[in-house]
């Protein structure tokens, strides 16, 4: 009994033993220095402006009076003087005839294309199933109501039938083949002759590129305008509405160079210099950015207003008229630091000539091993949530480098101390 006794005291005191160390450990550890860290890296951050402008070109209104117009040329496409613009139609049951001759031609270019390749050895088994998927395809587009491309997979399902007959000895079915080739070329002759008969074609006078978008801009503001124009005038242009232009079907743009009157609040801070490119990115229609040249720069009354021009990407910007525009004045480049990282410490500076002084110094803490290390660096750029960084010495080893763990929040922080994460 009294062996009983003393077991279970000895159990007893080692559980309380363990439940004061862990007591004392936990106690110990919710007053340890913890820190809270995120990784450092380098960024890029551009350095501009947002301004309104318009962008101006050398155009010509391209009219006619008829009022159902089919376009010939795209958007954006170069075109010769002489060259062929629109198709302008008296009668309106034109444009129906317009897509029925576009269907026939596509459809006798894929006819012959069979007549030519249907001479051409092929395995027959695989011709065969291509004529089932061909098949099986088409039975799907009708079974969910898709008609989009059901003419181009009839006209591929008529050619490898075609195909597949002359491969095992149908020698009427190139005739055939021939005969139908025939009879669509006469009724598109014969559609030509009825379109022609009720449509004038509009041309180019001048070379050029093509836009059919003609907004009542090209008389407002032309190139010949830029060296002269003030401020209220470019002002006054951008808040006014251009007027409409009816009867234009387009226009073309005759010179490749092409400019960009802006206009933004600012003495020129960003300290803009002619004969200087910068990097322009537009509000819409355009995602790219285009380098541009600085041809002229004043301010007046806390605005500023700049023409740049450019030579290049015309094709892809004709349909941009008025718009919110990014001026891009530098790129800078760094270290990415959270604001809760930079620190202001009172350090002691020794001049050249011996003399000693408090400066306040810029810089982060972070994590080497167990231990804070203190790095001095410069502030480039400060963004709403970070500062962009970099080493006051760039030859120092232990500078602040990307990828290194910044400390956010401490007390009590030092060169050396040892910290626990």
């Amino acid at each position: 009994m009294k062996q009983s006794t003393v077991a279970t005291k000895v159990m007893i005191g080692a559980l309380c033993l363990g439940v004061l160390l862990y007591l004392g450990i936990y106690f110990l550890l919710g007053f340890r220095d913890e820190v809270a860290t995120t990784p450092a890296y380098s960024y890029t951050v551009e350095v501009g402006v947002e301004a309104s402008g318009v962008i101006v070109r050398s155009e010509r209104l391209l009219t006619s009076s008829g009022a159902y117009v089919d376009l010939v040329l795209s958007e954006g496409e170069r075109a010769a003087a002489g060259s062929a613009v629109a198709l302008i139609y008296s009668d309106p049951s034109a444009p129906d005839t317009r897509q029925k001759i576009r269907a026939l031609e596509a459809e006798l270019e894929q006819l012959r294309h069979a007549l030519l390749s249907g001479t051409e050895s092929v395995n027959a088994s695989r011709l065969d199933e291509e004529v089932l998927r061909s098949i099986v395809s088409l039975r799907a587009l009708c079974a969910e109501g898709d008609l989009t491309n059901l003419e181009d997979s009839v006209l591929n399902l008529r050619t490898m039938v075609f195909r597949r007959d002359y491969t095992y000895g149908d020698t009427d079915a190139a005739q055939q083949l021939s005969q139908t080739i025939k009879g669509k070329e006469e009724e598109l002759s014969a559609l030509q002759r009825s379109l022609s008969q009720v449509s004038q074609t509009v041309r180019t006078p001048v070379s050029g590129v093509f836009s059919g978008e003609a907004d009542g801009y090209e008389s407002l503001i032309t190139p010949e305008m830029l060296s002269t124009v003030t401020m209220a005038q470019l002002s006054d242009l951008l808040s006014q509405k251009a007027p409409a232009k009816p009867d234009a079907v387009g226009k073309i743009i005759t010179d490749t160079t092409w400019y960009l009157a802006a206009l933004f609040e600012g003495s020129n801070d960003l300290a803009l210099s002619k004969g200087k490119t910068y990097q322009i990115s537009f509000s819409h229609d355009y995602y790219g950015t285009v380098p541009m040249k600085l041809e002229r720069v004043e301010t007046e009354d806390g605005k500023t207003m700049a023409i740049f021009s450019s030579r290049t990407k015309l094709a892809e910007t004709t349909l941009l008229r008025v718009q919110a525009v990014d001026i891009v004045a530098r790129e800078l480049t760094g270290i990415r630091v959270p604001r809760k990282a930079l620190r202001v410490e009172t350090r002691t500076v020794t001049d050249e000539d011996g003399t000693q002084r408090q400066e306040n110094v810029y810089g982060v803490y972070s994590v080497v091993g167990t231990r804070a290390e203190w790095h001095s660096v410069n502030v480039l750029y400060t963004g709403d949530t970070f500062y962009l960084v970099e080493p006051v010495n760039d030859a120092d080893k232990n500078r602040l480098r990307p990828g290194d763990l910044v400390i956010l929040t401490s007390a009590g922080l030092y060169d050396g101390k040892v910290v626990l994460q």
